[in-house]
């Protein structure tokens, strides 16, 4: 476009040489270089426009395939949204049967299990006092049934899931099952929701009893002897004073606290002098060192 210009400015120069004077030349110079400037400035205008125009459309375009990729994404998030809702679903009733095929296992377990049944070693611990799971196989009596001492609690009437309307050869027999299969934190809170429940029975200081021994099956000998002393306090006669003060005895014991063990050891010696605690009581005085008093 400048070369077309600056040729028919040249012919126009030279077609008028003849009639006008030099300084009507430099005054067409000076007018046809001004032309040329504005001309230069509204190409690059147009130019920048056409730019802008450009970059907008390609803007345009790009925000509407975002768009697209957002609506594909809200859709895929939904879709996935339900899916996971359909699998919550799904799980959830899968836990409900699970849960009550448990329990149905347990009632029936429960109901078919006899007197005298023998208990994993890792259970309980036998008359002659050994901490849980010391190897000791003993034999389950009926509930409430027994001289005091450490064996497995029987199982009462047929086993029912705990809640409303529960009765308490219910409860102590869901709680025994459950320590008879080593669900030691289900069966201590079943056997502290009977002493709760039902504290004046013929069972309501056994299932304290069995709450510490609970607490022993899971190597926490602190807590055991806190639920003792709470049997202590609530039934100071019960039948199962000498076998909790023994395994409180033991209990210290696992806690390194050998004077408070002896302590106990030899209350049990002297308060119950002809009973199996009072002979497994001595073992361990002996063992340790110390002569029952």
């Amino acid at each position: 476009m400048r070369a077309i210009r600056s040729a028919a400015v040249a012919g126009l120069l030279a077609a008028a040489a003849g009639c006008v004077s030099s300084s009507d030349i430099d005054g067409l110079h000076k007018h046809i270089s001004a032309v040329e400037k504005e001309v230069d400035v509204v190409a690059k205008q147009s130019s920048s426009k056409e730019e802008v125009a450009k970059l907008s459309e390609r803007l345009a375009k790009q925000a509407e395939t975002l768009l697209r990729s957002n609506a594909d994404l809200g859709t895929k998030f939904d879709d996935l949204t339900r899916e996971m809702q359909a699998l919550a679903g799904k799980l959830e009733d899968a836990n409900r049967r699970l849960t009550q095929l448990s329990q149905q296992i347990a009632e029936s377990q429960a109901h078919s299990l006899p007197s005298g049944a023998p208990v994993s070693p890792s259970a309980a611990a036998g008359p002659g006092g050994g901490p849980a799971g010391a190897g000791t196989l003993v034999t389950v009596p009926a509930a409430g049934a027994g001289p005091a001492g450490v064996a497995a609690p029987g199982a009462a009437a047929g086993a029912a899931p705990r809640g409303g309307g529960i009765t308490p050869s219910d409860l102590f027999a869901q709680a025994t099952a459950d320590y008879q299969r080593g669900r030691y934190d289900l069966a201590r809170q079943g056997f502290e929701d009977y002493a709760e429940k039902f504290p004046r029975t013929d069972l309501s200081d056994d299932s304290l009893y069995w709450a510490g021994e609970c607490w022993m099956a899971q190597k926490k000998p602190r807590e055991a002897i806190a639920e003792f002393d709470k049997l202590f306090r609530s039934y100071p006669q019960s039948d199962k004073a000498p076998a909790a003060h023994l395994k409180k005895g033991i209990a210290h014991l696992e806690l390194s606290e050998k004077a408070q063990a002896m302590v106990e050891l030899n209350f049990v010696v002297n308060q119950y002098p002809g009973s199996d605690e009072a002979k497994s009581a001595r073992q361990r005085l002996k063992s340790l060192g110390g002569d029952s008093r």
